[in-house]
């Protein structure tokens, strides 16, 4: 079990992980003095199980993951042009240059054990070297409560080696513990939406389809179906981009009386990812057991990895970018605000 470091503060307490740089278990006091925990952890955690990659083996809170995604290739026979936005090789004059990091499943930062850098009652600052090979030199992450609120401040700093681009994306995941339907997201404003290019048999999302609303995206077995709310009562597990979105979430959860809202800079992030994994994997480790909603703010194309996200794509041609441009000489920084309320009467 990798090493944590925990911070409290007057509404709640935050512990983040070595492994993988997960901030897990957190617990805000609401202002009626309720005690709530918005994160899901895998239940695989805790069970002494062998998980790989390491990114599944911290499957908890929220991650940074950079580069977003894997690396698609042919194999996965997506549609065009996303076919051709995984299969082409991105210029080293744009992309930096690809190496072995780039290949791990949400990046070398979601699969290594990143070191503490400073720890007080004002915030928790780790921060992870990546490979010599690669474009980018280091991530440093920070956890910082908001005095007098329910809410953290979690921000992450880049350093690249050389001119590059990547996507990327933080990964916040939250617990589903209520019935079908007891979860709601209520998303700003967005440009936007698609379900996911790819179909692997478990989805009821049309493949490759447009939208306007959660409420009303295209199904696989024809019309639209509702995905504004969760869980699903059946097996099932679906990818959404709510594209052009104007950095704000909100999360409402009636079977504890608590709603979340997430808020970020849409400039620097401008699409939110929503994994939606509703015990629709039943191979290991998932076993059918997996239930929680990512909703992650991104730059990215998907979770199709660098390639995709660097050359032009569906998404880049509506004026949505995909990957953020970093250079040496000045540091990147991303951040969010997670806050809990009340709606207890």
């Amino acid at each position: 079990m990798s090493q944590s470091w925990s911070i409290a503060w007057s509404h709640g307490r935050a512990t983040v992980h070595a492994g993988g740089g997960a901030l897990g278990h957190c617990e805000f006091r609401l202002e009626d003095g309720r005690l709530a925990e918005p994160f899901h952890e895998a239940p695989w955690i805790g069970q002494g199980r062998s998980v790989e990659p390491p990114i599944l083996a911290n499957l908890r809170g929220d991650l940074l993951c950079l580069p977003f995604g894997r690396p698609y290739d042919a194999s996965d026979n997506l549609p065009e042009p996303w076919a051709t936005a995984v299969t082409r090789t991105p210029a080293d004059s744009v992309s930096g240059g690809l190496s072995e990091s780039d290949e791990y499943l949400h990046g070398y930062c979601a699969n290594s054990d990143w070191s503490l850098v400073s720890g007080s009652e004002q915030s928790l600052v780790i921060k992870l070297e990546y490979p010599q090979d690669s474009c980018i030199l280091s991530v440093t992450r920070t956890v910082l409560p908001v005095p007098g609120k329910p809410a953290l401040d979690v921000s992450v700093e880049i350093l690249a080696r050389r001119i590059c681009a990547r996507p990327v994306g933080f990964h916040p995941n939250f617990a589903l513990r209520g019935k079908p339907g007891s979860f709601r997201i209520e998303p700003g404003s967005f440009a936007f939406g698609l379900t996911h290019p790819g179909a692997d048999g478990v989805t009821h999302a049309k493949a490759n389809a447009r939208f306007e609303r959660l409420a009303a995206v295209p199904v696989s077995a024809g019309g639209t179906g509702s995905f504004d709310r969760l869980p699903f009562a059946e097996d099932r597990e679906e990818i959404l981009q709510l594209c052009g979105i104007n950095g704000s979430m909100r999360l409402v959860d009636d079977s504890t009386q608590v709603a979340w809202t997430l808020s970020w800079d849409p400039t620097k992030l401008p699409s939110c990812l929503l994994w939606m994994s509703n015990r629709g994997r039943h191979f290991e480790p998932w076993n059918g057991e997996n239930l929680c909603v990512g909703v992650e703010p991104v730059a990215s194309a998907f979770d199709l990895g660098t390639a995709a996200a660097v050359n032009v794509n569906p998404i880049s041609e509506e004026g949505v970018h995909t990957a953020i441009k970093l250079t040496p000489e000045t540091p990147f920084v991303l951040a969010y605000r997670i806050e809990g309320t009340s709606l207890a009467r």
